[in-house]
């Protein structure tokens, strides 16, 4: 049931940022203009998440372009975590953009970093009795579709999976809705 509610949710995401862009006839001979060219700014994207760990994670990427294609992301976010733990995580990302759909760019995302779990505390019975702050090394992949309002800002749907190491490791997924600013050129 938990897992229908997340595809039903990531869909009706999707589907929200392709309605939220005009996909009209575009002229292949028509010079590019501003909002078909390739975005060569750095972009800030504070987002909100839901997920599959229960919590719903809030957080933002600075992504910096590599070239016309590449982008390297730095993210952190924090969640509510097992225990009532304040828990933060931070990765690095490199995302790759795909050929545009109409104005909406969907990309590919894949990347490391560290996030902070709560590790359960057992009894020697077995039960849990707690929780205590633990660190583990995570990977992540993923992607998305960013689709630009004006020269300035544009909406970002992202959803990720990711798979932490360790004693306690773990599998979780999660969907992101942002709004990306740019902030400057390189």
């Amino acid at each position: 049931m938990k897992a229908f509610t997340f595809k039903k949710l990531a869909i009706a995401a999707t589907a929200w940022t392709l309605l939220a862009s005009p996909a009209g006839a575009q002229d292949a001979t028509a010079p590019p203009t501003p909002q078909m060219a390739a975005p060569l700014a750095i972009e800030v994207t504070p987002f909100v998440s839901v997920g599959s760990r229960g919590s719903s994670p809030v957080g933002a990427a600075i992504s910096f372009p590599l070239g016309s294609s590449f982008s390297i992301e730095s993210e952190v976010a924090y969640r509510r975590g097992e225990g009532h733990l304040n828990a933060l995580s931070s990765s690095a990302n490199l995302l790759y953009a795909l050929p545009r759909l109409g104005l909406a760019t969907p990309y590919l995302a894949t990347g490391a970093g560290l996030a902070q779990y709560g590790a359960p505390i057992t009894s020697r019975e077995g039960s849990v009795i707690g929780t205590e702050p633990a660190i583990r090394f995570e990977v992540n992949a993923g992607g998305g579709l960013k689709v630009p309002v004006d020269d300035g800002w544009g909406m970002r749907t992202d959803a990720r999976w990711f798979k932490s190491f360790g004693r306690n490791g773990s599998e979780h997924f999660r969907v992101s809705q942002g709004v990306s600013f740019d902030v400057g050129k390189p």
